[in-house]
């Protein structure tokens, strides 16, 4: 029985083997194909030309030496182009065998793939494992109408990519693999409705406030020093090579605001039932659903340029890592590149469904905004909390008056830095272990550093110069806290949450 291309989600559902869109080996490989035949057009297309030119103007090649040359050199270009013509038909053909053998099928418990022609490879990811499945949108494959799929699973290296399948197909079977349960026979425009239905617009990130926030940072800061020193440089000298120096800098200034503004523009962030979809990009798109389950830690951060304009980054900890088969695609760790407040507040909460309340956002505002001292006397609903000692300045002198912990509920807060203000914001249950450290110079102030351990991320949950005697107090709330956690039943709502994890 002949192998069919998938077109339609639902046809996953039998278990047999389906083939990829036939344009997959062609975006994948057959690019660079292309490339290499085009550069050997523009070497000798010249030749052929200068003959057409002769042959017009009606003059024999015979009567002098340079035309003699262009004969021979014409003579070379015609052997040349069989072999040219010879490899593109094998590459041709080994493109279509490379289509014909990537193949994919999902059964009830898992989904696999295999591909290869000299060197066959097979892929397999039980459903159960599956972290979350985004949507990648390149922008050539995006002006086709097609996507690919980045499966993330549980595990190093464990990610498997679907590329490439028309959107629709792709948006079908990303619903199948993450409930499977849920699928209905429906035809494709009703899925499609289905799944609209269900989406709420949190965030939209306006792409001037993103454009803003690249030239209100810190790398211009950097950037702008560096152009100041190449004038002054050049100023001084009046050689070409050092005004050079400074168009060099712009350059690199703006290719960095080019990349970062086409890479990562166009943030939404959207829920779809209990999920967080995150999608991103200008020219070539990225869409994510976050199970809450799978995020382990949050971080609210804010440089010091931006705090007149009262901007916010969020960042996240999310449970599995992509594998190096997707080492390039977009990240989203990132949940909200820069918002304000009440925004990033907004998504906290889906994020962590503990910290909706007012109760809780009022928290981790006046955490944000005040010392330390101020945060635990404004907030009498805190568990416990610890604060750096005075004598602290000697190791942190600009933030020793912000730096500290508290518990809240069922999450575990920490506030730290003066030029970029950091909180970050962990569940006990997501608390892998918590350890107590002292260095040399801690050791001298009788200081300590308090650190919890979980998965890997940009989300920092160290918190040094804190007095060695409280940590200890501290340390062991917090052991509390996560024995707790763990012995605490779960409703339904909470158990659906815990998927990706």
């Amino acid at each position: 029985m002949p192998t069919p291309t998938l077109r339609h989600a639902a046809w996953l559902r039998d278990g047999r083997w389906y083939r990829l869109h036939p344009l997959t080996p062609v975006l994948q490989g057959g690019l660079a194909i292309a490339g290499i035949v085009g550069f050997l057009i523009a070497a000798s297309w010249e030749a052929v030309l200068f003959r057409l030119l002769l042959e017009v103007a009606e003059v024999d090649p015979e009567e002098t030496a340079e035309a003699d040359s262009l004969v021979r050199l014409l003579e070379w270009a015609v052997s040349f182009w069989g072999v040219v013509i010879t490899l593109a038909i094998l590459g041709i053909g080994v493109i279509w065998l490379q289509w014909r053998l990537h193949m994919v099928r999902m059964s009830q418990d898992a989904i696999e793939v295999k591909k290869g022609v000299l060197f066959r490879s097979s892929r397999r990811i039980r459903l159960d494992r599956v972290n979350a499945v985004g949507v990648r949108r390149p922008l050539i494959p995006r002006l086709l109408g097609l996507a690919k799929l980045d499966i993330q699973a549980a595990g190093t290296d464990a990610s498997l990519v679907l590329a490439y399948l028309p959107k629709a197909t792709a948006e079908q079977v990303r619903r199948e693999i993450m409930e499977p349960s849920s699928a209905e026979p429906a035809d494709e425009a009703a899925g499609v409705a289905a799944d609209a239905s269900t989406v709420t617009r949190e965030v939209e990130v306006p792409l001037f406030r993103y454009l803003a926030s690249l030239v209100v940072s810190v790398e211009t800061i950097i950037f702008a020093g560096g152009i100041l020193a190449a004038s002054i440089a050049s100023g001084r000298s009046g050689e070409l090579a050092a005004w050079l120096s400074v168009v060099v800098v712009l350059i690199v200034y703006v290719a960095y605001l080019a990349d970062r503004f086409f890479r990562v523009g166009s943030f939404v962030v959207d829920t779809v039932d209990y999920d967080i979809r995150v999608s991103l990009g200008l020219l070539a798109t990225s869409v994510e659903s976050i199970p809450p389950g799978r995020i382990h830690a949050l971080q609210l951060s804010q440089p010091w340029p931006w705090r007149v304009l009262g901007w916010w980054r969020l960042e996240a900890n999310l449970a599995s890592t992509p594998g190096a088969q997707v080492s390039k695609a977009p990240s989203h760790t990132v949940l909200l590149p820069v918002a304000t407040l009440p925004e990033v507040m907004r998504v906290v909460a889906k994020c962590i469904p503990t910290l909706a309340g007012d109760q809780a956002r009022d928290v981790l505002v006046s955490g944000l905004q005040s010392t330390h001292a101020q945060w635990v006397s404004d907030n009498p609903g805190l568990k416990a909390s610890i604060g750096s000692p005075k004598r602290a300045r000697y190791r942190i002198p600009l933030s020793y008056r912000v730096n500290g912990g508290a518990l809240l509920s069922d999450v575990v807060l920490l506030r730290r830095g003066a030029w970029i203000r950091r909180l970050s914001i962990m569940p006990v249950a997501r608390i892998q272990s918590s350890s107590i450290s002292v260095g040399p110079w801690h050791k001298a102030l009788g200081l300590g550093l308090f650190a919890l351990q979980g998965v890997e991320g940009p989300v920092s949950t160290r918190l040094p110069a804190l007095d060695r005697v409280a940590l200890e107090d501290w340390w062991l709330e917090v052991q509390r806290g996560i024995i707790k956690a763990i012995a605490k039943p779960q409703s339904p709502q909470r158990r659906a949450l815990k998927r990706g994890t």
